[in-house]
């Protein structure tokens, strides 16, 4: 009697759990991302004027509301807490104050004499790369 040895056709398998889990933490990431960066942004109306699209993450963004007030990263603050705020980041970027960018968004039915007074203050501390944002006309 002769006896055969059966071979078994060795098939390689990949186990797909690991990628399905760095898949799904990275897609976890990004919406997370995308989210706290959008938080900056307050819902205002921007004044309608030509501009260009923004290109490059501002460091600062002030929100100056129709009524007046002031709202950086989702809180609304007071002018001596805005200084505070700015010369954390000034301290931030190692005190050079052109390593700075701020964005200004101003709602364009309020009133000048906030953004004027944001704008005193960022000239007063020497921050010059300033952006007003504005909502190009279709």
């Amino acid at each position: 009697m002769q006896l055969t040895k059966h071979r078994r056709q060795a098939t390689s398998r990949m186990n797909m759990t690991p990628m399905i889990d760095v898949v799904f933490l990275l897609l976890i990431f990004f919406m997370t991302v995308t989210q706290v960066s959008e938080v900056n942004r307050e819902r205002i109306e921007l004044p309608q004027q030509k501009g260009v699209e923004d290109q490059k993450p501002a460091e600062l963004i002030i929100n100056v509301m129709e009524d007046g007030r002031i709202v950086v990263s989702g809180n609304t603050v007071t002018m001596p807490r805005l200084v505070a705020i700015l010369s954390e980041t000034l301290r931030e970027a190692g005190g050079n104050p052109m390593q700075v960018d701020v964005v200004l968004r101003a709602d364009a039915r309020g009133t000048s004499a906030t953004v004027n007074d944001v704008v005193e203050t960022l000239n007063k501390m020497e921050m010059r790369r300033v952006r007003i944002a504005v909502q190009v006309p279709r």
